[in-house]
């Protein structure tokens, strides 16, 4: 056979290779498209979870925060209950002084039975 009769079936050949190319390329393309989809698929679901999983953390921490700063509240208003309660700088003086007066008091009281001029 001679190159002239070859001619026509080369430029088919020629075409069906380059067909066939393309081809593959846009399968090999659209394969490795959808790998990569699948893979970011599977991250955004972690990332999801990872995400309902932080909220639910941060949603117990503020129950537990507002639990604390209730706690804290309550013993607060106990404190100042119970600083409300304690005597203040003018009790204990005018307590002081009812005790001194006692202390004279019960000091002249053994004064007058220890005196030998006592009847």
């Amino acid at each position: 056979m001679t190159p002239a009769e070859n001619a026509p079936w080369s430029v088919l050949e020629w075409a069906v290779a380059g067909l066939a190319s393309v081809g593959a390329s846009a399968a090999a393309f659209v394969w490795r498209l959808m790998t990569r989809l699948h893979t970011l698929e599977i991250a955004v679901g972690q990332h999801r979870q990872d995400l309902d999983a932080a909220q639910s953390n941060t949603e117990s921490a503020m129950l537990r925060l507002a639990e604390r700063l209730a706690m804290l509240h309550d013993d607060h208003y106990r404190l100042r209950e119970t600083i409300g309660a304690l005597p203040s700088r003018g009790d204990i003086h005018d307590l002081e002084l009812r005790l001194g007066e006692r202390l004279d008091s019960l000091a002249s009281r053994f004064d007058r039975a220890f005196d030998p001029r006592s009847p």
